[in-house]
């Protein structure tokens, strides 16, 4: 068959697909009611699948200055590799240098105590979270990479109740994304030592879960979180998928934010305008304008711009090659701070963590 006669055949496929009416049916945020999230739905909930990718994502901000982000992660990719679970930290802000961690095991080796709600991904490894949710919760890195000692172990207290919007179900085309904001708010005190640089340390954090069961370079093109955290009850998260860059720019997501004693949930369903700048040699969005499911509209600045990651980037050229060839790209990591101003509301400023499918 001819490449001319295969894009004969294709080409009413293709014009199909970028309808912009087909388009936005395809994108689907959750139905119903904002819920509290319950203490069970901390746990994996993909790993009865063929394959899976389920990340636990916490974002730290501590009243030093110093920002930190843990991941832990189960992931299942089929017949590329075997099942891994894993945990990667980064900190900003310590010292002049921005610490990058990153541990995997065999999945056998994972250690989940459900009765106690605890992941850890390897027996006699401290590299775990545990507590029942919002009573308590406490997150533990202690390892050695590189001849690099990290020494981060969290408390966390005062916890707002998390929340799921319906069945937490975001519909990108026949696929789907699963998110739970488990730790909307919360006070968070230990300790924080990296190379022998830190110490005892008190800030706020946050927490939410995600999964699908497909590797998330298939799914989208890029991914948008924001967090504003102004007190226990002054907060706002944004966290929205971009299916694809195309002119429709049409998502699925929510808006979660909480003042006067009230939470509401907001979907976020197009982007409207959208300007783009380089950071750290990539082109990532500058200027958002946002379209929430109520009407008005949000628009997001990038003011600021602390650190980028890839996980590839560890591999050898030619492993990182392959990865990129089986997995359809590689997802980078951008992390800093934003300007947020929506209709009828004053202006604030929060931390942003992008992803951009490279």
């Amino acid at each position: 068959m001819t490449l001319r006669l295969i894009s004969i055949l294709l080409l009413p496929l293709l014009l199909l697909t970028t309808r912009p009416e087909i388009a936005a049916s395809q994108m689907r945020n959750p139905s119903g009611e904002l819920l509290l999230s319950q203490p069970d739905d901390i746990l994996p909930q993909t790993m009865q699948e063929s394959e899976f990718n389920e990340f636990w994502n916490y974002q730290i901000y501590l009243d030093n200055g110093v920002k930190l982000h843990i991941i832990f992660s189960v992931n299942n990719f089929g017949s590329f590799r075997a099942p891994v679970s894993g945990v990667r930290v980064t900190a900003f802000g310590l010292t002049e240098e921005t610490y990058n961690l990153t541990r995997e095991y065999d999945l056998d080796w994972l250690v989940l105590d459900e009765e106690n709600y605890t992941f850890r991904n390897r027996n006699e490894r401290d590299l775990y979270f545990t507590g029942k949710l919002p009573e308590e919760h406490r997150v533990v890195i202690h390892t050695t990479k590189s001849g690099i000692e990290y020494d981060i172990d969290l408390q966390f207290s005062d916890i707002h109740p998390g929340y799921k919007w319906g069945d937490a179900t975001y519909h990108l085309n026949d696929d789907f994304v699963g998110i739970v904001t488990h730790i909307p708010y919360a006070n968070v005190t230990g300790r924080v030592v990296i190379d022998g640089n830190g110490g005892a340390v008190t800030g706020t954090g946050y927490m939410d879960q995600t999964w699908q069961t497909r590797s998330v370079t298939r799914l989208v093109h890029s991914g948008y979180r924001m967090v504003h955290h102004g007190g226990p009850d002054n907060w706002d998260i944004l966290y929205f998928l971009l299916r694809s860059d195309r002119d429709e720019r049409y998502t699925v997501g929510h808006r979660l934010s909480r003042s006067g004693g009230e939470t509401r949930i907001n979907g976020v369903t197009q982007i409207t305008e959208k300007t783009k700048s380089r950071a750290f040699g990539k082109q990532l969005a500058q200027n958002l304008s946002i379209q929430l499911n109520d009407g008005r509209t949000m628009s997001i600045n990038r003011s600021r711009d602390d650190e980028t990651y890839s996980l590839l980037s560890e591999l050898p050229w030619v492993a990182r090659r392959a990865a990129r060839s089986f997995l359809g790209g590689e997802v980078v990591d951008f992390r800093g701070e934003v300007y947020c101003r929506i209709e009828g509301e004053l202006p604030k400023t929060g931390e942003y963590n992008y992803f951009i499918i490279d």
